[in-house]
């Protein structure tokens, strides 16, 4: 599997490296199922949220593919082996699990996350920083040599210091309990250099550039917004950039099933449909169509409409043109979805803001199953940890299959009936 991705990126970049190419021309997606992929990091990554979103966009829009995806983060680490002084117990070194926690599960994908805490909360030093590129360094040598696996990258989340509280006011030393407040500056430098592993090869997901630009520009119409209670740990909106820009940088596809149709010549442009049926204005048809990404109900509508999150990862769209009447009622399955207008439906709509819609519907399904997966099978590693309990773990395995089985069979393309049924629009 390893091998085929790696032909994938060769052959994707000698295409883009070609005299005619041209502007349309897609990359590969960089996973080519069923890959392990294995995320490795600090608190942010044990919060988990980023990797939910990841598994639930690869099992909505690869199902099929079979993806293992397996959280391994652990708060407080760095891969530097540094601290604070006044940090009691010294933060620990994720190298000393690193033949515990990531080898054994022979992983395609190794995901790393570190960074937030190997500056230690400082003004930058040119000692931390060059035992975190030493750690971030002695990493990929350990993912090639010793797990066997390819590395991905993603720079450190913000440090927001307009969110930062401080817990010790009496503090002498930087530190956690007293940030440094110009500490996201330390970050940068870093998030710089790990870009700069771009060139060995190493695919590195810029999440620090692309977080603090979303805060820029929330932040101009809305100076309190934020997306770090803390200024450390990202909230839900914070977690979905973090898996969007990963998504990205492996060039996950936009499409996620849409339906575009011309009524007057009966021509079907986009998507699966049969049936079509145009009877005394009435449209109705059968569309099979897999499920969006479940938008969670956590994220801050305005930033997913910033991003365009439907437009770069998620187009899920009904678009019907030269329609004769005004003004329609949409049922899908017999239930009624919206009214909406011949303007509306010729321009295209997003089916995403129709909570009721029967693939949105059941892709939030999805979402609280695969969290429901994560975090059990999360909280049973971590006991079985502390109780060498390998029988617990394998227990827990087994109960999340269930619920890998029920996400799969929700993800299956499904047959929806819609109809289109002229509104009687009374002239004043």
């Amino acid at each position: 599997m390893n091998c085929q991705r790696i032909i994938a990126v060769v052959l994707c970049v000698y295409v883009l490296a070609c005299v005619g190419c041209t502007a349309e021309a897609k990359s590969p997606f960089y996973l080519q199922g069923p890959e392990r992929v294995v995320f490795f990091g600090d608190s942010i990554t044990q919060n988990g949220r980023y990797v939910e979103y990841i598994e639930t966009f690869l099992l909505t829009r690869f199902w099929e593919h079979r993806f293992e995806i397996v959280n391994r983060g652990i708060s407080s680490e760095t891969l530097s082996g540094t601290s604070e002084i006044d940090h009691d117990p010294p933060r620990p070194d994720a190298h000393e699990r690193f033949s515990r926690d990531i080898t054994p599960l022979k992983p395609d994908v190794l995901v790393s996350c570190f960074g937030m805490n190997d500056g230690n909360y400082h003004p930058f030093s040119e000692e931390l920083f060059a035992k975190y590129k030493a750690g971030v360094k002695r990493l990929a040598k350990r993912a090639t040599n010793e797990a066997k696996t390819t590395l991905v990258i993603m720079t450190p989340p913000p440090f927001d210091a307009y969110r930062k509280i401080t817990s010790d006011p009496d503090a002498s030393h930087w530190g956690y309990k007293y940030a440094f407040i110009g500490y996201d500056d330390v970050l940068e430098r870093y998030s710089r250099w790990l870009l700069t592993l771009r060139k060995n090869g190493f695919v590195v997901a810029d999440v620090h550039s692309a977080m603090n630009r979303h805060l820029a520009e929330r932040r101009q119409e809305k100076v309190s917004f934020y997306l770090s209670g803390d200024g450390v740990h990202p909230n839900a909106t914070g977690h979905w950039l973090m898996a969007q820009t990963l998504l990205l940088a492996w060039n996950a596809p936009a499409e996620a099933g849409s339906v575009e149709l011309d009524v007057k010549t009966r021509r079907i442009v986009r998507g699966d449909v049969r049936g079509l049926k145009v009877r005394q204005g009435t449209i109705e048809f059968a569309w099979r169509t897999s499920l969006p990404m479940p938008v969670d109900p956590q994220w801050d509508a305005e930033s997913i409409a910033m991003e365009k999150m439907a437009e770069q990862l998620n187009r899920h769209r009904l678009k019907i043109t030269s329609l004769s009447d005004k003004l329609y009622r949409l049922f899908a399955n017999g239930q009624m979805v919206s009214a909406l207008s011949r303007e509306q439906l010729a321009k295209g709509i997003n089916l995403l803001d129709y909570a009721e819609f029967p693939t949105v519907q059941q892709s939030q399904e999805v979402l609280k199953l695969v969290q429901q997966r994560q975090r059990l099978v999360y909280k049973t590693w971590r006991q079985s940890i502390k109780s060498m309990d390998k029988v617990l773990l394998e227990t827990a395995v087994e109960k999340s299959a269930e619920l890998n089985a029920r996400s799969r069979e929700l993800c299956q393309p499904k047959q929806i009936t819609l109809r289109l049924v002229p509104v009687v629009v009374c002239d004043m």
